[in-house]
């Protein structure tokens, strides 16, 4: 048993090499045979109507002509070239109700296609046989047979059967009329030929088809790439604008809260540390300044050598902007505090946080650049560099959007540049402690 699964095995594998399906990865076998299934039942579709449309309306005009004349009575094979038509108007016409009745897209094309690619060579092995009796001619089996290879690629091997099964029935059936023994074998070698015929211009079909699907499949993979870089580049809602509208570039936003993170003492961190460690280390942290942003829903701006920048409220509006903001700024000081005390390290954190109005938008053109503009970022810079080490500082602006959720140390009245002096505070924490960050469903994204 084991032989013969290893002879079945080499020799399906020998066949998907001949039809190009070893082109096609397993994991996109199943999209390749939908996508065939749907191009087959296109194919079928068109036929089908062609029939309708162009080929029915002559024929019975062609059928009437003969009734008129007497040539049914004279020559019995053209009665049955009509009920030939009749019962392939009457599967043609279940084939195309047949896509209104089924619901599931897939399971239709797939009908379909295989309805068409069996239907198609049994009316030509029955017209072929018609044909035999009336004008000792079966070449019309070869245009339905070959036919059906052009039209009807499909991805599935069981489908070669179809050809030596219906050369077969046409063989069968020239059997029971007044064939004579040398027309017969002519008819057999040719039919025979016809079926190889059929199967090798399947597998240029197949194959052709595959190797256009494989070409599609690497274009598609270098759009994924190219936009999961754009991606890493500009927020998710700004690269999809851009791909689509490369003049939307700048955005007014009402409410966003802005955070500025830098670490203490890092030039002499960079001295004290090979320069790999000390880039692994940043690498690392900034990895974990990331992820923690993503899960608060907040956008990561940009770094800057040992400076970090985020935001909320941009590109999308949040109803709780300020809330995700200092929640995120908790977080990292959590994660500087981790690395200070598992790796021996002095990585002390300085983070600023305020809110308020904000311009935002894509700078440069050879390398696109998302940026924020206004008071608001300019201040939340100043909070920083004026903060305490392992504290975050922010602005009365912010403290009143966070509201009693959170507590606060006031600190004494700051003078900042183009500004009197202004009351400031360090977020603390949380005002319970045990509260985990909720995000909240459904988000606001509607842009500001």
């Amino acid at each position: 048993m084991g032989s013969g699964d290893d002879v079945t095995g080499v020799l399906i594998r020998g066949l998907e090499r001949i039809f190009g399906i070893d082109q096609i990865d397993q994991e996109w076998r199943q999209e390749f045979a939908t996508q065939a299934y749907r191009v087959s039942a296109e194919r079928g579709l068109r036929a089908a109507w062609a029939v309708f449309v162009l080929g029915l309306p002559l024929f019975l005009i062609i059928d009437f002509a003969t009734w008129k004349s007497g040539q049914w009575a004279l020559q019995p094979a053209h009665e049955r070239i009509f009920w030939w038509r009749v019962a392939l108007t009457a599967v043609l016409g279940a084939l195309l109700v047949s896509r209104r009745l089924v619901p599931d897209q897939r399971q239709c094309d797939r009908m379909f296609a295989w309805g068409s690619a069996i239907a198609f060579p049994l009316f030509g092995v029955w017209f072929a046989i018609v044909c035999q009796t009336l004008i000792t001619d079966v070449s019309i089996y070869a245009l339905f047979l070959i036919g059906t290879a052009v039209l009807f690629p499909l991805p599935m091997l069981r489908k070669l059967p179809i050809y030596p099964a219906t050369v077969l029935v046409l063989l069968v059936g020239l059997n029971f009329t007044s064939v004579d023994p040398v027309s017969m074998y002519h008819v057999a070698v040719n039919a025979t030929s016809v079926g190889v015929g059929a199967v090798v211009v399947e597998a240029v079909a197949m194959r052709t088809y595959a190797a256009d699907f494989a070409k599609s499949i690497e274009i598609e993979h270098e759009r994924r790439r190219a936009d999961a870089l754009l991606r890493n580049v500009l927020p998710a809602a700004v690269a999809e604008r851009l791909k689509h509208d490369p003049t939307t570039r700048v955005e007014h936003h009402a409410a966003v809260s802005v955070l500025f993170a830098d670490f203490v003492g890092f030039g002499k961190l960079t001295q004290d540390l090979p320069p790999e460690e000390m880039i692994a280390l940043l690498d690392q942290l900034f990895h974990e300044f990331d992820e923690a942003a993503d899960r608060f829903g907040v956008e990561k701006i940009k770094t800057l050598g040992d400076s970090y920048m985020a935001a909320c409220g941009v590109p999308a509006a949040q109803a709780d902007h300020a809330r995700r903001t200092a929640e995120l700024a908790l977080r990292i000081q959590a994660i500087a505090g981790r690395f200070k005390s598992d790796r021996g390290l002095p990585v002390r954190l300085r983070v600023g946080l305020h809110t308020g109005p904000a311009i935002a938008g894509v700078i440069g053109r050879k390398k696109f650049c998302y940026d924020l503009w206004g008071d608001t970022i300019n201040f939340a810079a100043q909070l920083q560099a004026a903060g305490a080490p392992d504290c975050i500082h922010v602005s009365e602006a912010m403290r009143e959007a966070l509201g009693a959720e959170y507590r606060f140390a006031a600190r004494e009245p700051i003078a900042f540049k183009g500004r009197a002096q202004v009351r400031t505070y360090d977020l603390v924490g949380r005002t319970n402690e045990g509260e985990v960050f909720k995000d909240p469903l459904p988000r606001m994204k509607t842009s500001a």
